[in-house]
């Protein structure tokens, strides 16, 4: 597993004020669920999770209107990318760039010949081929149209299709449905309770497929894998079904206009994005050299992606928040780009 993702707020301690660096919204009304897991705090403590996560598979499939058997509820969605690494040892995986690093780390750990999508390579790879593909994208917040990725997994059936969705709660685009999943035998889902509820602390993810493949992965999940207390708050937020955002028009339309001030300031280009998180390049800075000055000038945290295949190291991710944060994001922004 790599380090360095987004959210290592924990690096500074008390310094962080404002949080741009995760791609989850900070602001979800989690009271009713913690009123609910301090009442069951008790036997989540106290006894083992169920060795398999069932009953919380059958109340998702319920709500998705798909069959149990075409669910399976992991760790947080980077314990079902390592398992499906490890489903399909030694493939040939293409995962285009940039997008989150896990996907690259898994298949290596398991054998996989890792193309980044050169064209020269393409035609050289073995037929025993997945595509891995992040819709929303992570770090851009892109979105590959629905028409698009239908054609793909549609006109290949010799490939399977691994469509990361951890982010399509944050997205007004038409993306893949677990229905849609379930009828094809080279398409995978994979979902995050976690940025769906905006509590990643939990980690908690799952995934939605055909019968073939859920089958065999569930038979390399570890047994207690998803612990007490996240099955006790996934159970909880399918019975009430509340997006950790009250407003997605809303939200995104201030996403947009943290996007259009940022655009203004120069020295600093923002890339196009349909979600709520965003891309930018500063033109004379680092990225570390704006994390670090923001940090400790201004206690705000954003995401250096530097790291990112692809991409270097002028390049950030921020997350929209409240308006009145956003403000001083831009604010702080301009600061930093002025002193140089």
């Amino acid at each position: 597993m790599i380090h360095g993702h987004g959210d290592d707020a924990n690096r500074y301690g008390d310094k962080v004020r404002l949080d741009f660096s995760s791609n989850s919204y900070n602001h979800a009304d989690l009271q009713g669920l913690e009123d609910h897991l301090a009442k069951h705090m008790d036997d989540c403590l106290r006894h083992h999770p169920e060795s398999e996560p069932r009953e919380l598979e059958w109340m998702l499939a319920e709500q998705l209107h798909v069959p149990s058997e075409c669910v399976m509820v992991t760790s947080g969605v980077t314990e079902a990318i390592y398992l499906l690494a490890q489903l399909y040892s030694g493939y040939a995986s293409v995962i285009p760039q940039p997008t989150f690093g896990e996907y690259a780390e898994a298949c290596s750990m398991f054998g996989h010949i890792v193309s980044y999508r050169r064209n020269d390579e393409l035609s050289h790879l073995p037929e025993e081929r997945l595509y891995w593909v992040c819709n929303p994208n992570n770090p851009s917040g892109n979105v590959l149209m629905m028409g698009f990725m239908d054609y793909l997994v549609n006109h290949n059936r010799q490939y399977t299709f691994i469509v990361d969705q951890s982010y399509e709660t944050y997205t007004r685009e038409a993306l893949f449905t677990p229905r849609e999943a379930v009828s094809r035998p080279n398409l995978v889902l994979l979902h995050s309770m976690t940025k769906q509820y905006g509590v990643p602390g939990l980690r908690i993810g799952y995934v939605t497929a055909c019968t073939s493949i859920i089958s065999r992965l569930r038979k390399l999940r570890r047994p207690w894998s998803v612990n007490a207390l996240a099955l006790e708050a996934g159970r909880w937020l399918v019975q009430h079904s509340e997006s950790c955002i009250p407003d997605l028009d809303a939200y995104l339309n201030e996403a947009e206009r943290l996007r259009s001030e940022l655009k203004k300031i120069r020295g600093l280009r923002m890339f196009e994005s349909k979600s709520s998180f965003m891309l930018g390049m500063l033109e004379n800075a680092t990225s570390a050299e704006l994390k670090q000055y923001l940090i400790d000038e201004h206690g705000i945290l954003i995401r250096d992606c530097s790291d990112f295949e692809g991409l270097g190291n002028q390049f950030f991710r921020v997350t929209a928040q409240q308006p009145w944060e956003n403000n001083q994001l831009i604010t702080a922004i301009e600061a930093f780009l002025m002193k140089g």
